[in-house]
């Protein structure tokens, strides 16, 4: 591999600005060379602002290029698969957006294929980048609680002021699972993320879904129903046998002071609590039993009010593309990415059938 990971952005949506541009820009090996959308004004545009040398809206002739080492995929949720597949077809490792796909056939896919051409496949799963998730990871293999026993997770109130406009989040073609997958994919991988040391990934789900019924003003001035979950909660339980829920809503207010909701997991002689950022403001707690909820320090920088996981999160991946594998202990490789978009359809599946679904913790064979 060449000293510098040359990178190309596949697509020009809002995050490839706020993230991947300048998360892989800020490596000192990594470096965007160009950004590709099916908008070529819109990528013009924010190449301008960026300083991204080169766009297309030619995907093939883009993916061709020999000087092109991997590709983000930040785009809508439909496009994850597609973009991802003519990637790995092209020999380019490919950092991809949450949740991995439509999906977990296609994210099965995805994964049997970086894995047979040996490439690196990592999943935007930023809360592992986060030092108070880490820090719980670490503090619940050490035994730090005692034996796992319970975990919550929940996000709420986000969207909790929904829009009178349709976006590509409207249709279960574009966005799929909707909040779940938008949410419930961080929620998943952050539980196995963070207990699956000690207790096992999750086995089964038991759910409720729901969509709250109303219209949105579609592009033609005209209302259309919106197609996409609003609201799920599930039940989990671990293959270690740790039990838990997982809450993530738009359509109801959050209980949360901290805003973007957090995870707790109990133990026989404690828990633990952290919040959910994007390294800006991290808060990481302990609790004895019959004690109170005390802080727990955190590395510099934690709390400075800077997204730090963004570039932690690309930084690794550049790392991960030059040594040619992905870190175990902080990167969501595709076969994680797979777990959890194995979780979120037997949510669809568990909502709709009132019983318990299992959830695949490996891949299936082809």
């Amino acid at each position: 591999m060449a000293d510098t990971v040359r990178v190309a952005v596949l697509g020009a949506a809002a995050f490839s600005e706020v993230a991947h541009i300048p998360g892989v820009n800020a490596h000192p090996n990594g470096e965007v060379v160009a950004l590709y959308s099916r908008d070529l004004a819109r990528a013009r545009a924010m190449a301008d602002r960026t300083g991204v040398p080169d766009v297309t809206d030619d995907l093939d002739a883009l993916l061709a290029r020999t000087d092109i080492h991997a590709v983000t995929v930040p785009s809508s949720n439909d496009n994850h698969y597609t973009y991802t597949m003519a990637a790995l077809r092209a020999g380019k490792h490919v950092f991809c957006e949450k949740p991995m796909a439509l999906n977990a056939g296609l994210a099965a896919e995805m994964t049997r294929e970086a894995n047979a051409r040996g490439l690196v496949g990592i999943i935007a799963f930023i809360f592992r980048y986060t030092y108070c998730m880490q820090e719980v990871r670490r503090l619940v293999a050490s035994g730090a609680i005692g034996t796992p026993h319970y975990v919550s997770i929940d996000s709420q109130g986000q969207g909790w002021h929904r829009g009178t406009d349709a976006t590509w989040r409207t249709y279960a073609g574009v966005h799929g699972a909707g909040q779940l997958g938008e949410m419930g994919s961080h929620l998943y991988d952050s539980i196995n993320f963070t207990v699956g040391p000690a207790a096992g990934f999750i086995k089964e789900v038991s759910a409720v879904t729901y969509t709250v019924p109303r219209t949105v003003t579609g592009p033609d001035g005209h209302p259309i129903a919106v197609e996409t979950l609003d609201l799920a909660s599930a039940l989990v339980r671990t293959t270690g046998g740790l039990q838990g829920q997982m809450i993530t809503s738009r359509a109801s207010a959050s209980a949360n002071p901290t805003g973007m909701g957090g995870l707790v997991v109990t133990g026989t002689e404690g828990a633990l609590f952290t919040n959910f950022t994007r390294g800006d403001n991290e808060i990481l707690r302990l609790q004895k039993p019959g004690g109170q909820w005390e802080d727990l320090d955190l590395p510099e920088g934690a709390r400075d009010g800077k997204p730090h996981g963004i570039y932690r999160m690309l930084g690794n991946f550049i790392d991960a593309v030059r040594r040619g594998h992905a870190d175990p202990d902080h990167d969501g490789d595709f076969h994680d990415g797979y777990r959890s978009q194995a979780a979120i359809d037997a949510t669809i599946a568990a909502a709709a059938s009132h019983t318990w679904v299992s959830v695949d913790t490996d891949v299936p064979h082809a």
